[in-house]
């Protein structure tokens, strides 16, 4: 079966060449990357890098001072980062990231927070927030391969910008089955999957069939994305119209609505299990009133 094809060519965090510019993309390619390199025995914890120290800082900024209060409540979140491990090549990816696109950086560290925070309150249900916490970190890791000048576009982007924007989930699954030298690992499946909806409305593959890791992820990434300054419109959303439009996605059957429960239920003041969380039926904050994401230029 054939993912796509890639304009550029892919290389690891090491200068190895894992694709050429306009190869086919297969799953016998893929399998292919994934045991070019030795098994990496080297592993970081994140509590030994700036990692861990940046995430701290990002948890008391904004929104996110109150989703993640009161203080045991972070504290359960950076504990858990704390012992979350990658091997060095991966680490050495999110340095790069951190050091180059410093937005999709502090991205990354916000979904995986949310999505712990999410998985913690879930564990009797069998979520493991170990393994939320490894997907969150590296499920945008593809767009360090995405050209800045798309990346940081203000205005709206072409149909080509927009298919090659489109095909960072297929660069993560690349880089994260090389890495981890097994395509059907869980994180790479799940990085890959990030886009999708359950509905199969969603990219890169229109799959409906999401494990609850991802669909864990899934409003996390969103939610992070609409409350954040972003090149291609005037403001971020409100967290009111954030929410209301992640709960309007749910009911279409986009996202799975317990996680969306969950991220209203963190701004609460009295924090309702996300059973008990009662929505109103009136959207009461606008979009912002200049926002290019999704429009194609004429």
């Amino acid at each position: 079966m054939i993912y796509n094809n890639w304009p550029h060519t892919i290389y690891n965090i090491d200068g190895k060449l894992l694709v050429e510019a306009q190869q086919k993309i297969t799953k016998t390619l893929i399998t292919k990357i994934s045991k070019q390199t030795p098994y990496e025995t080297r592993t970081v914890i994140l509590a030994q890098t700036d990692i861990h120290k940046d995430i701290k800082t990002a948890l008391d900024e904004g929104i996110y001072k109150v989703i993640f209060s009161p203080s045991y409540i972070k504290k359960q979140v950076l504990d858990i980062v704390a012992r979350t491990e990658f091997s060095l090549k991966i680490v050495k990816e999110l340095e790069r990231i951190r050091a180059f696109f410093p937005s999709t950086y502090r991205h990354l560290l916000v979904v995986a927070a949310l999505s712990i925070r999410i998985s913690l309150d879930l564990m009797e249900e069998g979520y493991d927030p170990e393994k939320v916490s490894e997907i969150g970190f590296v499920h945008d890791l593809g767009k360090s391969r995405i050209p800045i000048n798309i990346l940081q576009k203000k205005t709206a982007l072409t149909n080509d910008e927009f298919k090659l924007i489109q095909k960072h989930p297929l660069i993560d699954y690349i880089l994260l089955s090389h890495y981890l030298n097994n395509p059907k690992s869980l994180i790479a499946h799940a990085a890959f999957a990030h886009h999708e909806r359950l509905d199969g409305s969603g990219y890169p593959m229109g799959t409906r069939r999401l494990n609850r890791y991802v669909q864990t992820i899934i409003p996390c990434d969103v939610f992070d994305a609409l409350v954040s300054n972003r090149p291609y419109r005037n403001e971020p959303f409100t967290i009111r119209a954030a929410l209301d439009l992640l709960l309007e996605e749910s009911k279409k059957g986009k996202l799975n609505a317990k996680y969306v429960l969950c991220l209203i239920s963190y701004i609460r003041k009295d924090r309702p299990h996300y059973s008990q969380v009662r929505i109103s039926e009136i959207n009461r904050d606008a979009p912002p009133s200049i926002n290019y994401y999704g429009i194609r230029a004429k």
